[in-house]
């Protein structure tokens, strides 16, 4: 049986609990339940778990998004001596605070970790350190909203040239084992097409990649050793939703009524079952000896 928020976030440890019940609801959709962000935030934290981070490091975050969704927990716990430098590709524009759509500034602050972060708007592809001048390079979540495969494997091989040893990746992956999984899946894999019907491809969402397939791009990327984990998060997910109103912008009428069908079922899906977070693979990659 799920787990309720309230069992959850008494089982979190004190310091995250504390800097959950700091950040004010968060609703940017009426459709997101007053809990969403939390659930969120914990989910990152229980998988960054996994990345061995001690306090007083220097991490490199690609992905951040506009929501500090793990940056938060991040900066939670590199603690006051470490820092994380958030890195965006531009998609959201950290450089540009109160941004529609962007509560990237405004959620660190309520968090009381600001401080501890350092945003950088650059490709992934093609990072500014000359040199490994990170304790780890840290993706969560972010794979999937790379443009295809070709540029995961590009960012991946950045990643291991400016960490000092090792990366950390996690992902989702297209595993269903209950209807709420699957009903996420449903959702989430229409983006893709969506965003290609709009001619947005370089946006990302690209349907999530197996254990198999992430190994791979991790292997090709240069790693000299890779470690995997499955991980089953057993929480709500809730963001593979999105509004029908990106449909109605496709020109072309019969790839718009297709997909609008499919949206319908997905939306029923989700309405029916939830949504739940499919398993997790965690990619800790070492880089090889120079």
């Amino acid at each position: 049986m799920a787990r309720s928020f309230t069992e959850i976030l008494k089982e979190t440890s004190p310091k995250l609990k504390e800097v959950i019940e700091r950040i004010p609801k968060y609703q940017p959709h009426p459709r997101l339940p007053a809990d969403w962000y939390y659930w969120q935030i914990i989910e990152r934290h229980t998988i960054l778990k996994y990345a061995g981070l001690a306090p007083g490091a220097n991490v490199l975050e690609v992905g951040c998004g506009p929501q500090a969704i793990a940056t938060i927990p991040l900066a939670l716990m590199v603690g006051e001596r470490g820092r994380v430098v958030a890195l965006d590709r531009g998609r959201w524009g950290l450089d540009r605070p109160g941004k529609k759509g962007n509560d990237f500034w405004e959620l660190m602050e309520a968090s009381g970790l600001r401080d501890r972060v350092i945003p950088l708007q650059e490709d992934a592809r093609s990072l500014p350190f000359p040199y490994p001048c990170f304790d780890l390079a840290v993706c969560i979540h972010g794979i999937r909203s790379f443009e295809n495969r070709e540029v995961a494997v590009e960012v991946v091989k950045e990643m291991l040239r400016v960490s000092k040893d090792r990366m950390f990746l996690a992902e989702s992956l297209p595993i269903a084992r209950t209807m709420a999984q699957q009903a996420h899946l449903t959702m989430y894999d229409l983006r893709r097409p969506v965003f290609v019907a709009l001619g947005a491809a370089a946006a990302g969402d690209i349907p999530y990649f197996s254990q198999e397939e992430l190994e791979e791009i991790v292997e090709e990327a240069g790693a000299a050793r890779i470690e995997t984990e499955l991980v089953e998060v057993n929480m709500p997910h809730h963001l593979a939703w999105f509004p029908l109103e990106m449909i109605d912008k496709i020109k072309d009428r019969k790839t718009r009524e297709a997909l609008k069908r499919k949206w319908k079922k997905a939306t029923r899906m989700l309405d029916e079952y939830g949504e739940e977070h499919p398993p997790v693979v965690i990619v800790n990659a070492w880089k090889r000896e120079s």
